[in-house]
């Protein structure tokens, strides 16, 4: 490997590990909901209100996601340009699995995120 491979892969993977420990990385971060406070929240929207801050989340959630999902597609194309992995196919395999999965789950978020619209409209 020669230095110039050595520092890319080095600023490759601070940046991979900068992203996951950041805010905008896909880790639960202080500021989003643990999973038995969201189960609280889902078990007791039966208000306007309580659906309008549901979709709210799953939105934001959504762009994270999303944020998560174009990352993992810039790292693949860095793969794939890395002269020194011709024939290894498996970090830019990994990096499009990942964002296709996180696209996947983003659109999923969005979908609820329109479902608790709904639920909005119809309370009082």
């Amino acid at each position: 490997m020669n230095k110039k491979s050595s520092w890319f892969m080095g600023a490759i993977w601070g940046a991979a590990l900068a992203f996951s420990l950041s805010p905008g990385g896909y880790a639960v971060g202080a500021d989003q909901a643990a999973p038995s406070s969201m189960e609280q929240k889902i078990l007791g929207a039966k208000s306007k209100t309580d659906h309008k801050e549901l979709a709210a989340w799953y939105e934001k959630e959504a762009k994270t996601l999303q944020t998560a999902a174009l990352a993992h597609k810039e790292m693949a194309k860095a793969y794939d340009s890395v002269g020194y992995l011709v024939g290894e196919h498996y970090f830019v395999r990994h990096c499009k699995a990942l964002a296709q999965n996180f696209e996947g789950a983003a659109k999923e978020n969005l979908a609820l995120a329109e479902a608790h619209r709904r639920l909005a409209e119809k309370r009082e």
